[in-house]
């Protein structure tokens, strides 16, 4: 490795992740003929080929550039760890946090997450982002982001977890149906109505999976991929549905409300967990992130 600087392993990591050289200039503050000069220092003091050229299509990484990438961000992560341990007070915490997060969780906890990062610890560069289940976790995989959050019945292993909190069922009624004012409901109550779910790649079958736990055999309903169109579905009486947890709020977009209701059918709870590469050394930064997610708002932001 002898020659391979750090400014180096910053410009492949941007290009790797822009797809464009200028791109990458641009992040970096760096001139487009920099960082390709930079790009062909470091293929030549590694021996190796990390990207292909291609004219007017950006670059794209090779084998070599695919494995190479997760080391080098993991240099880049290791510098920037040890810059502020050697200049900062262990408080004035500093540099880049990336999460990823499904998008079931998102508006609930991003958020309340964002607003705490941001006010308490300027310093970090914190970089968010949302996707279904296996996208969050394919980014957490690829060293894309430093740490997920989704619902433990969503994770693969090949992760340590941490479990931020256990969430039990609600369903989702009509505010004008006759259960909507009860402490709790059994699913076999509703069995005999439309069931309507949220349909992002894993949040189906964790919901279907929960039904079967309590034995029940619902209605044939409708999916889709947003949330809020399953409420406003339900806020209209065309059937039900069940959350994992209670988000706030009962108004659907078109001013019509519903009802969270207990689940009491003895189902396992559906965990809010934030995953991390197994393995992955603890950051000053991922210790404060474990530590907010355990306060108070942001564990009533899950509901």
């Amino acid at each position: 490795m002898n020659g391979v600087t750090l400014r180096q392993l910053e410009y492949f990591a941007a290009a790797a992740e822009l797809g464009t050289v200028s791109a990458a200039a641009e992040r970096c503050s760096a001139s487009p003929a920099a960082v390709s000069t930079a790009l062909g220092e470091l293929e030549r003091a590694l021996r190796l080929q990390l990207l292909v050229r291609r004219p007017a299509k950006g670059v794209a990484l090779t084998r070599s550039g695919e494995r190479m990438l997760p080391v080098a961000r993991r240099i880049l992560d290791d510098a920037a760890e040890l810059a502020q341990l050697a200049g900062v007070e262990h408080d004035d915490i500093a540099g880049p946090l990336r999460i990823a997060c499904t998008v079931a969780l998102s508006p609930r906890l991003l958020p309340p997450l964002a607003d705490a990062v941001t006010t308490r610890h300027p310093r970090v560069e914190l970089d968010l982002v949302d996707g279904l289940a296996a996208e969050v976790q394919d980014l957490l995989r690829g060293g894309a982001v430093d740490a997920a959050l989704l619902y433990r019945r969503q994770l693969v292993p090949g992760f340590d977890v941490r479990t931020i909190r256990s969430i039990d069922p609600y369903a989702v009624l009509p505010e004008g149906h006759p259960l909507a004012g009860a402490d709790d409901v059994s699913l076999a109550e509703l069995a005999g109505e439309r069931l309507i779910l949220v349909q992002p790649a894993g949040s189906r079958g964790v919901i279907e999976s929960l039904i079967e736990e309590a034995g029940i055999v619902p209605q044939a309903g409708w999916a889709f991929t947003n949330p809020e169109t399953v409420r406003a579905m339900v806020a209209r009486g065309l059937g039900y549905s069940v959350f994992s947890g209670r988000p706030p709020g009962t108004q659907s977009f078109d001013g019509r409300h519903v009802a969270y209701v207990r689940v009491r059918d003895r189902v396992a709870p559906n965990d809010v967990v934030l995953a991390m590469a197994s393995g992955q050394r603890r950051t000053a930064r991922l210790d404060m992130l474990v530590e907010l997610l355990a306060e108070p708002a942001l564990q009533d932001a899950l509901g």
